[in-house]
Order: structure tokens, then C-alpha cells, then sequence
């Protein structure tokens, strides 16, 4: 039994894909968002095995969806527009569906996901999960908004005062993650942790000038030429990772 999660914007498009599903057997259909921000909250809290995601959905679109996820299912995406196509497919997507399409078109889509599960369950029972791709966005909360954020757009992350975060040239935006749960999802080549309350972005870096009981001072080549101490663990990280 494959459990789906969906989000489509359009009412007449979620009933209908609604009405498509609940003829098909092996499903069930276990939530349905119509944003895609609650097309998140779901599929994190829920953890289908797959997702199908309108691309074009409010607040944000179902590529960032994807980006965004803490649990990564199968992904369908579904769309009126053609040019998305091979933007989907680059995300590993199962496939793409080009409304309108037919119910058969739909059928053949879910059992590439149900074909590959019955066919080896013990295996994927126990195989790892894949390490899931680095964010492309990061997501601020301030009350109901939501601002995303470029990763290469952050200067470095702090925590302080129990609250994260990402700052950039002119202004801090508060996260949601902690340093820990970020230093997990973003790329270690790009964000380096350099201080128990610093991920600094090392394309960022203007400067690295030796400190003191083997620690370093990195200067960033922000208009304030921000000045963060390393850690003696965050100063051979840094070394390791910028290979000095």
C-alpha cells in the first residue's frame, strides 16, 4: 500500500485528482494540501512514500517544495505549463503530468513507484535512506509570513540566545532549524561550522588571519568586514575545508 500526500491549489483540480486516485488500488491517499507550505508541514509530519506536487502553488511552488523537505518520498509533479519539465526531472522526480491528463496517464505514473516497491520490498525496507539534496531555500517565520532565502545569499548563521539566524548584508532573518539540524542539510563544501554559534558561508570569506591558542579570526567580505572567531576544532574545519 504506497500512502500519498497532495497539494494542488485549484479545488477543481484536487477533487479531480481525488476522484482519480480512489478508483486506483495499492493507495491510500493520507493528506491533501492546496500551498505549498502546507504541502510541507504534511508531508514532513505524515511521511508519505509519495508526493504529487502541482508546481504552481502559492506561497511556494512545488520545485522549492521538494528543496524543502525534511522527509524526501517520491516525488510526482503535475502542471499546466510544459517548460517546467526539465526542471523536474533534474529534482529526480518519478515523473511529470502535463494537465489535463488522463486517468491511465496517472496509473502508469504511480506504478513506477509501486512496481519498484514490489518488486524488491525487503530491500527497500532496509536499504539507507538517500542523504537528501541541500536546501535551495531556506525558510524564515515571522508570525504568518514566510520569507525564503538563498543559501548563497547568507553571509554566515549565528545562534544566539537559543534562535538561529541566517544573517545577511543588511539584515538578520530568524530560522526555524538550529545550527546542528542546518549543519546537517546544507552543503559542507559551501557552509563550514567554525564555532559552536557560527555556519559560515566560505564564499563569504575575505580574509582568515591566525588567532590566538590556535583559533582563527575570520573576516568577511561584507561592507562591515564582519569579524568571527573560530573555535580550535572550527579553525582545523575551516583549514580542512579551504585545504590551507
Amino acid at each position: 500500500m504506497i500512502s500519498i500526500v497532495i497539494a494542488e491549489d485549484e479545488k477543481p483540480a484536487l477533487e479531480k485528482l481525488k476522484g482519480q486516485l480512489s478508483v486506483l488500488s495499492g493507495i491510500k491517499l493520507v493528506g491533501e494540501a492546496t500551498n505549498g507550505k502546507e504541502a510541507i508541514e504534511m508531508i514532513n509530519q505524515l511521511k508519505p512514500d509519495l508526493a504529487l506536487l502541482d508546481i504552481q502553488m502559492p506561497l511556494i511552488n512545488g520545485m522549492d517544495v521538494l528543496a524543502l523537505l525534511e522527509h524526501q518520498p517520491k516525488i510526482i509533479f503535475t502542471t499546466a505549463y510544459s517548460d517546467h519539465a526539465v526542471d523536474a526531472f533534474s529534482q529526480n522526480a518519478v515523473d511529470y503530468l502535463l494537465k489535463p491528463y488522463p486517468l491511465s496517464r496517472l496509473k502508469a505514473a504511480i506504478e513506477k513507484v509501486s512496481g519498484t516497491a514490489d518488486a524488491q520490498p525487503q530491500s527497500i525496507e532496509k536499504a539507507q535512506p538517500a542523504l537528501p539534496l541541500p536546501p535551495r531555500r531556506l525558510v524564515s517565520k515571522a508570525g504568518e509570513r514566510m520569507t525564503l532565502l538563498d543559501p548563497a545569499d547568507v553571509d554566515y548563521i549565528k545562534a544566539e540566545q537559543g534562535v538561529t539566524f541566517a544573517c545577511l548584508e543588511s539584515s538578520e532573518k530568524p530560522l526555524s532549524d538550529s545550527l546542528d539540524q542546518l549543519e546537517r542539510k546544507l552543503d559542507a563544501n559551501q557552509f563550514v561550522r567554525i564555532h559552536r554559534s557560527y555556519l559560515v558561508n566560505i564564499d563569504k570569506i575575505k580574509e582568515v588571519q591566525r588567532w590566538f591558542n590556535g583559533k582563527l579570526m575570520v573576516i568577511l567580505n561584507d561592507n562591515s568586514s564582519t569579524e568571527l572567531s573560530t573555535s580550535r576544532s572550527g579553525a582545523e574545519k575551516l583549514k580542512a575545508t579551504l585545504d590551507t
